[in-house]
């Protein structure tokens, strides 16, 4: 009868030796099931961050058109408040207009003193 209880006994250890296996087995899928959750989370992370990274581009590009415009509007407007060349000649011709006539001017009022100068001394 020894054989058959040391058979009974392996047989009983076997089968701890098994549950044991099965408990690890099952601890072992429940963490292989966090690891692929935690796997479809990084996943996810980086198409977001791939997506902000271009959105990121995107708006810097916007940015520098904008900033382009506005530097091109800036330029235009300056150029229309500066004189081009037919103000500078005009401006120019005016000046050498003015003193050109100076001598003339000079001498109406010399006269125009000495023709009033007789009147105010009476």
């Amino acid at each position: 009868m020894m054989p058959e209880n040391k058979e009974m006994e392996d047989v009983k250890e076997f089968m701890g030796v098994l549950m044991d296996v099965k408990v690890s087995m099952a601890e072992l899928n429940g963490k292989v099931d966090k690891i692929i959750s935690i796997e479809e989370k990084v996943n996810n992370t980086y198409d977001i961050a791939k997506g902000t990274e271009r959105v990121a581009k995107d708006n810097k590009a916007i940015l520098a058109k904008k900033a382009d415009d506005d530097d091109l509007q800036r330029l235009q407007k300056d150029l229309k408040q500066k004189a081009d060349k037919s103000d500078v000649e005009r401006i120019v011709k005016e000046k050498d207009n003015w003193q050109k006539n100076l001598p003339a001017w000079a001498a109406v009022i010399l006269s125009l003193v000495a023709l009033l100068v007789p009147y105010l001394l009476t």
